[in-house]
């Protein structure tokens, strides 16, 4: 895809949302709560004021023709997501760095609220070979006009939409090539197979 044409820069995730990323690496509609920017008294206020103002429904936006991936579109966005994955690299310790972080973003159902795509090769520190990762937030403008990272959705109608976006074919070739890319990394590097089981074994210990 054109993505690859462009070099962004560092990232950040939190543990749990990470091995999620790095094993399934779905975009799935909606991540767990863990690792959100919005505090959930912020996100019950933007959902409920999309839900207030019907009026600025974006009718076009569920039309894959009329709503394409887009690649850096749009900068305040941009760099509200790349604000969100520094401060989570700060926080995993077993991470070193996320790379080449790129940020693909669709419309939303409403007017201000945005579907983003982040795309990055995440380096675990002692092991030379990158992740390539790919995770889905839902971006809402707030009352100031800055951009709010969510990464857990409580309302059904937005996690329905998310879920008709993540099916358009051109996200789908986003999820494919990463995905191949993963298993290619993967297959390449015994170190870092054995360094993400590692990291499995000890989310699913972390979450029992």
């Amino acid at each position: 895809m054109e993505g690859k044409e462009k070099v962004c820069s560092k990232s950040r995730a939190r543990y749990g949302r990470i091995v999620i990323l790095m094993f399934l690496v779905t975009l799935a509609a909606v991540a767990g709560a863990a690792g959100s920017s919005l505090t959930k008294a912020k996100v019950q206020k933007a959902q409920k004021k999309i839900s207030d103002q019907l009026y600025t429904r974006n009718v076009r936006s569920g039309f894959e023709e009329l709503n394409p991936l887009k690649m850096e579109e749009y900068p305040e966005i941009t760099g509200a997501v790349r604000d969100y994955y520094r401060q989570q690299e700060e926080e995993a310790g077993f991470v070193e760095s996320y790379d080449d972080l790129c940020v693909y973003t669709k419309e939303g159902e409403y007017r201000g609220t945005y579907v983003a795509f982040a795309r990055y090769n995440m380096k675990i520190r002692d092991v030379y070979t990158k992740v390539p990762g790919l995770s889905t937030v839902y971006i809402v403008e707030d009352e100031e006009g800055g951009y709010q990272v969510n990464t857990s959705v409580e309302d059904d109608k937005v996690k329905s939409y998310i879920q008709k976006v993540v099916a358009h074919e051109d996200v789908q070739a986003l999820m494919a090539e990463t995905q191949d890319e993963y298993q290619r990394a993967v297959q390449s590097d015994a170190l870092l197979m054995e360094a993400l089981t590692d990291l499995e074994d000890a989310y699913k210990k972390a979450d029992a």
